[in-house]
């Protein structure tokens, strides 16, 4: 009965930790990991106080945790629908694109960037990118380079707003994507990089991004922007990125 009970808490305690351990990792890279040293503080704080029957300061950090806890839910819904999902996520790879289809958009971004023709390509892998979808116009289209490019071509009616590729397909374009915070680290970027980033933040999609001022080609996964890219080096992280 003695050695049940000890591997049961024994199990109980390398769960816990597991757990916290995860939830750190989710959070790792966002803003919310300052707020969760905040956090952690508050709660020793409040531990000590606890321990050394403080009344007053006791009584004030009881009444302010429940306002605290709910105030975080909201400003930090955004990492929170992150996490969720990335835990929600499927081990099984759904390929986003062919190899051909991964080519024609690669040398779409290159002719575009040479011109400077501003661009914003989503490319889906296990997070559905449906919702965003929704928000543009439904295309169910043939990739090919040409196709690419006449879409995001200066005055075009699609021009504005993102292209999704789902399967090897076009699936719509002329999305909106959501922007990465006006606050965070790339807010000095315009508003195509901050879509791309914004979408990489809250899905694991893999997002390309062409500048008009530069023509530049950049790639966001995960929150964050890779820097500037040149035509091979897109192919060779679009290969690493869809087929890993």
């Amino acid at each position: 009965m003695l050695l049940t009970t000890s591997l049961k808490d024994l199990l109980d305690i390398v769960l816990v930790a597991t757990l916290f351990y995860q939830g750190y990792m989710l959070l790792s890279g966002t803003r919310a990991v300052n707020v969760l040293r905040g956090v952690l503080v508050f709660v020793l704080a409040w531990a000590v106080s606890n321990f050394l029957q403080l009344t007053a300061l006791n009584s004030l950090l009881g009444r302010i945790a429940p306002v605290g806890l709910f105030a975080l839910v909201v400003v930090f819904q955004p990492e929170l629908r992150a996490a969720l999902e990335q835990i929600g996520r499927t081990r099984v790879r759904d390929v986003g694109a062919s190899g051909a289809a991964l080519q024609d958009i690669s040398r779409a971004m290159e002719r575009m960037a040479e011109r400077k023709t501003g661009a914003l390509i989503a490319i889906e892998r296990r997070t559905p990118l449906g919702e965003y979808a929704a928000t543009g116009v439904k295309l169910d289209a043939q990739i090919s380079a040409p196709f690419i490019e006449a879409l995001f071509a200066r005055n075009a009616p699609l021009h504005d707003g993102g292209m999704i590729v789902q399967s090897g397909r076009v699936l719509a374009a002329a999305c909106l994507f959501p922007l990465q915070a006006s606050d965070g680290i790339y807010r000095r970027y315009g508003t195509r990089h901050r879509a791309a980033i914004g979408l990489s933040e809250l899905t694991d999609a893999v997002v390309l991004v062409v500048s008009e001022e530069r023509g530049s080609i950049r790639l966001a996964t995960g929150g964050r922007l890779s820097a500037d890219l040149t035509g091979a080096e897109l192919r060779d992280r679009l290969r690493e990125l869809v087929y890993e």
